[in-house]
């Protein structure tokens, strides 16, 4: 990579990274705000939608933003807003007020992975590996946010935790201000089935059915990660260690999905080098395994299962990106990660109050059944895409 591909990485891994513990700080937190609030699962599954909603919906209007103003302006807009909204979670003092607030962290960070996603595609050469080292920065970010949490809550109560991730969000804020803006080109002008660099398009039904699969995907990251640090902390009994079920539950949760960046990685040097519809299809259909797996076992095994399908899951996301940049022309990259990002978080947002409901009703390990079902629905919608796909040649 030449400078300007190194600081462009730079940014994006590190606000990667910040995104993510800015979405992933309530879970860990979820024991101490039912005491704060005296509320239950199902109305904190609300707060975790809502913000989710705004992370997806907002995802939609920012890709058409980051094809006509450019990417980076939309990351800087997304770290200085969020970050300031964080620390004012200071204030909240009322459920009510702490899901608004929430709410509009959301909006703000919608902005974030179609501007990133575009930023990449356009500027980085070699897009497999960008995409893979972008996703370990996120999946870092998911793995260590429920200790990280945990623990600064547990030492300095439940509002600490979004104040220092506000913090750092608006001083990568202020280096994104010492990155270029890099804006896309001009629509190509092409003959018909062919994109302007000579590849071959692909169909709408191509994408629907890649879309299809994104959202069911969607529903199991918002389904499992709402819940997953406070089903270790009931689950995994470490005695040795000594903690609350909330530092227990985060401490765990870290440890298993700290594999998901390993997944990024692999996934992302694979799809330079091998058919990315497969290597799609086979994370998804493994990962299928280990979510059912977490909702029969307990203790060592439970953290077992738990580390193979992080590795899996987050090893379809440099995968999907891959393959939109594939599938579109440059100049549609912005939308059609807008699209990717508003099915996968605000489509799959629902699935948050849907796993409260049903983590009330009939227990926590529910949850991993429903988003099991989920699993093999995504699998089957990525097999038709192979199969619709298996005569076009893989690569750049």
């Amino acid at each position: 990579m030449n400078q300007e591909e190194k600081k462009i990485m730079r940014l994006t891994t590190g606000a990667h990274g910040l995104v993510h513990l800015l979405e992933g700080v309530l879970p860990p937190l979820i024991p101490l705000l039912i005491l704060e609030f005296h509320t239950d699962y199902f109305h904190l599954g609300l707060v975790v939608t809502v913000f989710s909603y705004a992370f997806g919906l907002g995802s939609l209007p920012a890709g058409i933003l980051a094809d006509r103003a450019g990417p980076r302006r939309l990351i800087s807009i997304y770290l200085f807003g969020a970050g300031v909204l964080a620390v004012l979670v200071l204030g909240a003092r009322s459920l009510w007020t702490y899901g608004v607030i929430m709410g509009l962290i959301g909006m703000f960070c919608s902005t974030y992975h179609p501007a990133s996603n575009t930023l990449i595609s356009l500027a980085i050469r070699e897009k497999g590996k960008g995409f893979g080292i972008h996703g370990i920065a996120g999946s870092l970010g998911v793995a260590v946010v429920p200790i990280v949490s945990a623990w600064i809550a547990w030492a300095m109560g439940w509002r600490a935790p979004h104040v220092v991730f506000g913090v750092l969000a608006i001083v990568v804020g202020f280096y994104s201000l010492t990155v270029p803006e890099i804006r896309p080109e001009p629509k190509p002008v092409s003959s018909r089935g062919h994109d302007g660099n000579g590849k071959r398009s692909f169909s709408l039904l191509n994408l629907i059915i890649f879309f299809l699969s994104a959202t069911a995907l969607g529903l199991t990251y918002k389904g499992i990660m709402t819940f997953l640090p406070t089903y270790m902390g009931q689950k995994v009994h470490l005695e040795f260690l000594h903690l609350d079920t909330v530092a227990l539950g985060g401490t765990v949760a870290t440890v298993a999905l700290l594999s998901g960046a390993l997944g990024q990685y692999l996934a992302g040097r694979l799809t330079d080098r091998y058919p990315p519809e497969k290597v799609y299809l086979g994370a998804v259909a493994l990962g299928t395994i280990f979510v059912f797996m977490m909702a029969v076992t307990t203790d060592l095994l439970l953290v077992v299962s738990a580390i193979f399908y992080a590795f899996f899951y987050f090893s379809t996301q440099p995968t999907q990106n891959y393959l939109l940049s594939r599938y579109l022309p440059k100049h549609r990259h912005g939308l059609g990660y807008g699209i990717q990002f508003f099915v996968t978080f605000g489509v799959g947002s629902t699935a948050a109050a849907v796993s409260g409901y049903m983590a009330d009703r009939f227990g926590l390990e529910s949850i991993f059944y429903g988003m099991g079902i989920c699993f093999i629905l995504s699998c089957g919608f990525v097999l038709f895409l192979v199969y619709r796909t298996r005569s076009v040649k893989a690569g750049p």
